[in-house]
């Protein structure tokens, strides 16, 4: 690879480092280009990228942005799965798809600005996404609120009945 295809790509994976919400590492050895483009494939569809990368390149981009914590991690073959959206995603398709595949092997992944190894990997894949947690926090806020609300209408239904008594009471 000619100097600056070289520099554009630690630059790249550099950013893609600073820049992700999650960021996993794989060892893809085994799989075969049919397997990997339908890995890809998911994950795109969640707004995870897959790359393939070069170990000295990624050494050099990790020393870059901060996370030696990684080096030990960058031996074999090695992608890495960019979150730019919800990181727990990314950790399910992974988690999936090893199940599915044993081809795929996770390696260590960086969640909420930390290094995890592997194992970490399966607790996050566990978690609820961002929508499920954004969807039981609104339950848990309308739920009080609808009962309120329904306890002024039954005050209000029943001040109305008291007045349409004595309404009637008066007529007569």
């Amino acid at each position: 690879m000619v100097r600056p295809e070289k520099e554009n790509a630690v630059a790249y994976i550099a950013e893609k480092l600073s820049d992700s919400t999650g960021v996993y590492l794989a060892d893809y050895k085994g799989l075969d280009v049919e397997e990997i483009n339908d890995l890809r494939n998911q994950l795109r569809e969640a707004s995870v990228e897959f790359k393939v990368v070069k170990n000295t390149l990624a050494r050099i981009s990790v020393n870059k942005v901060g996370f030696e914590e990684l080096l030990k991690y960058l031996d074999g073959p090695t992608a890495m799965a960019f979150c730019l959206a919800d990181p727990i995603i990314g950790a399910k398709i992974l988690s999936d798809f090893r199940k599915k595949n044993n081809k795929l092997d996770l390696k260590a992944c960086i969640f909420d600005g930390q290094v995890y190894a592997e194992d970490r990997i399966k607790e996050i894949a566990k978690l609820p996404g961002k929508e499920q947690i954004l969807a039981q926090t609104v339950g848990t806020i309308a739920g009080p609120l609808r009962n309120m609300v329904n306890v002024i209408h039954a005050l209000l239904s029943a001040t109305v009945n008291v007045l349409d008594q004595i309404k009637k009471q008066k007529e007569n």
